[in-house]
């Protein structure tokens, strides 16, 4: 599976979406969810992009069984934490945001566990 293809298109959807929210806001002079703005960018563009191009430098890390449950996980917890801190900010209910940022903790951990393992065996 081409990973590197994979989180960069979920990057960039996250770039469109979080350039379009900070456009909004900027037109609406309502900057009440420039967190959520700044995490679709931070998340979903920044770390997304850069597992891809991790991916796409280090092909092995595609090979490991972890690969596709911290794909699906990162991408997922990147797109349901900036819409927890939006349920958090608007409706006061941060458990989304709170369990989101678990999983994106726990996504990273996989990531950076993939990465030691298999950049050792191909260096």
């Amino acid at each position: 599976m081409r990973y590197d293809i994979i989180f960069i298109t979920a990057a960039l959807a996250c770039l469109l979406t979080g350039m379009s929210m900070g456009i909004w806001m900027g037109i609406a002079h309502d900057f009440t969810l420039s967190p959520v703005h700044a995490h679709l960018n931070l998340l979903g563009w920044a770390t997304l992009a850069l597992y891809g191009l991790i991916h796409r430098a280090y092909p092995a890390l595609g090979q490991s069984r972890a690969a596709l449950p911290q794909c699906v996980l990162a991408i997922a917890a990147s797109l349901t934490m900036p819409a927890g801190i939006a349920l958090s900010i608007l409706a006061q209910q941060p458990i989304v945001a709170i369990v989101a940022s678990l999983f994106v903790l726990i996504a990273t951990a996989t990531f950076a566990t993939m990465f030691v393992r298999r950049a050792r065996t191909t260096a």
